[in-house]
């Protein structure tokens, strides 16, 4: 047992499980923290680092709605 700060999408499976209960919600609401993916665009870039980004891109997209 003990008390930890999570970023809400690694424990938000748990909640809704049940296995993890928020506290102290008051005290944190649901702030953001800013997120930098930085790189050098152009036809050198690999593809896994494209794809990486535009995954970031739409899963932070989709959480901000």
């Amino acid at each position: 047992m003990g008390i930890v700060r999570l970023g809400e999408f690694l424990v938000d499976p748990d909640i809704k499980a049940g296995r993890v209960v928020p506290i102290l919600q008051d005290f944190n609401p649901h702030d953001a923290e800013e997120v930098h993916a930085v790189f050098v665009a152009g036809s050198n870039t690999p593809a896994r680092v494209r794809a990486f980004v535009d995954f970031l891109a739409e899963r932070l997209r989709d959480r901000m709605q």
